[in-house]
């Protein structure tokens, strides 16, 4: 285990320094992982173990002892790739696989196989490898005795559930004061519940009433008062919980969002100082959401910052940033230390800029225009590129620009900047119709029918719906 998982175990008083260095020699001689040898020898709560690797690792956390196994989850994933890999099926509650895994470091490859062979959507959770290692063994068996679940001994009374774990969550959750961790580990009995459990989505969520946050150790300074807001967008309840609790430990005001459609409705209603932006989302996909605040001029300097724990490497991450205006990209599972580090420096980086673009690149958008109007080319689409350098999600500066390409002569570089205008405001109707006359004029005639479909449904009145219509039937009689 490396040095910051110690620090961890001691900051948030998982064990005393005395236990951990004997825990660290015996973990040595056995060969176990550090918090596999603490939960072996009771010295602390599984629990708490996993709340550390949960923070540790920047993923949620499973605290199997407490948890309900769905065996048919298990038929998912073979047991001998289970074994190999360090990885459990917990369920497929929302149509998502739920996986419990020992090394988070390796998560890039094992959720990317996992979800080729099943097909599902998977989401994460670490945990400590000892208890994995034996749940793994007795729900396999309880698969193969065709029981429909495996319950962990000390997993509550009622309907089955994953005990999930967000850092800093080291008290039981409520109502499960009087279970006592009994097995063959005879581990010690867990102390008393604070409340504030709830339930999201079938998984249990315990909130500590006055833990510690995440990133804070005892006598950590309150939060600063000028508590900028940052709006996270996730369709997994644990990540934002887990992320609303990890930037409100920083002293950020958190609003969040279960899906696309949400996510751009409250950033147009209340604008936030940095959106945090999940790629893969229901209802509006991620990259979609993005476009659409990057297309918008009221929106448009809002910092994005995306994460993604599907379209993973440099190509994705340049696109996002070049096409979608993200800051930053972010794959998952991520580190909270490193997660926050980059947060801060996005936005540090863009403090200033909500106030200065749109005051920046009016001006060179007039000077363009006027000089465009005067016949002035070469000096209109400098004005423009300006313009552009400046803001390059503005549609309107790409719309100018092209217009002064296409005077020049330049026509498929006008082209592409037609469609970079028409890209950033779909229903840009001028963008339109200049895009369509445009690929007809150099006999892209398909091309100029599908954008003047578009055109027509964004067409301001019913005198220039009669005319795009006319100029469609041409087309397509032609």
């Amino acid at each position: 285990m490396s040095d910051s998982t110690r620090d961890l175990l001691l900051a948030r008083g998982a064990v005393t320094p005395e236990v951990l260095v004997r825990a660290e020699a015996e973990a040595v001689r056995t060969g176990r992982r550090l918090c596999s040898q603490i939960l072996a020898t009771g010295a602390a709560t599984e629990r708490a173990l996993a709340a550390v690797l949960a923070e540790r690792h920047g993923v949620p956390g499973v605290d199997l002892s407490r948890s309900t196994i769905a065996t048919d989850a298990l038929e998912l994933v073979p047991r001998p790739v289970c074994e190999a890999d360090g990885i459990l099926p917990l369920s497929t509650e929302g149509g998502r696989l739920h996986l419990a895994l020992v090394s988070p470091g390796d998560a890039t490859r094992i959720l990317a196989e996992v979800r080729f062979v099943t097909g599902l959507e998977v989401s994460a959770y670490v945990a400590v490898e000892e208890s994995l290692r034996r749940t793994l063994a007795a729900a396999y068996e309880a698969q193969d005795g065709r029981l429909s679940e495996w319950r962990g001994f000390a997993a509550p009374a009622g309907p089955g559930h994953l005990s999930v774990v967000l850092p800093g969550d080291m008290s039981l959750p409520a109502g499960e004061e009087g279970i006592e961790e009994i097995g063959e580990e005879d581990l010690e009995p867990l102390g008393s519940a604070d409340d504030g459990a709830s339930e999201v989505s079938g998984v249990e969520i315990a909130i500590g009433g006055e833990e510690q946050g995440v990133g804070q150790g005892v006598g950590a300074d309150p939060a600063p008062p000028d508590r900028r807001r940052i709006l996270v967008v996730d369709d997994e309840p644990e990540i934002r919980m887990l992320l609303e609790k990890a930037l409100a430990a920083h002293g950020y005001e958190v609003e969040t969002a279960a899906d696309g459609e949400e996510a751009l409705a409250r950033a147009r209603e209340h604008l936030p100082s940095l959106l945090l932006l999940d790629a893969m989302l229901p209802k509006l996909h991620g990259f979609e959401v993005a476009r659409k605040i990057r297309s918008d001029p009221r929106t448009r300097p809002v910092p994005i910052v995306m994460m993604t724990a599907i379209y993973r490497g440099w190509r994705f991450a340049q696109d996002a940033r070049e096409t979608y205006g993200a800051e930053d990209y972010i794959e998952k599972p991520f580190r909270l230390d490193d997660f926050m580090r980059r947060i801060e420096a996005v936005l540090e980086a863009t403090s200033t800029r909500q106030a200065s673009e749109a005051q920046s690149t009016a001006p060179l958008l007039q000077r363009g225009k006027e000089l465009l109007q005067a016949g002035r080319l070469d000096g209109a689409a400098a004005a423009f590129q300006e313009a552009l350098a400046k803001d390059a999600f503005s549609a309107e500066a790409h719309y100018q620009l092209a217009k002064a390409l296409r005077l020049k002569g330049e026509h498929f570089a006008a082209m592409t900047a037609f469609e970079r205008s028409v890209e950033l405001r779909p229903n840009f109707f001028p963008a339109l119709r200049s895009l369509a006359v445009l690929y007809t004029e150099k006999g892209f005639r398909r091309k100029a029918a599908e954008t003047l479909e578009r055109a027509l449904a964004a067409a301001p009145d019913a005198t220039t719906r009669d005319a795009i219509k006319s100029d469609l039937l041409d087309l397509l009689g032609a």
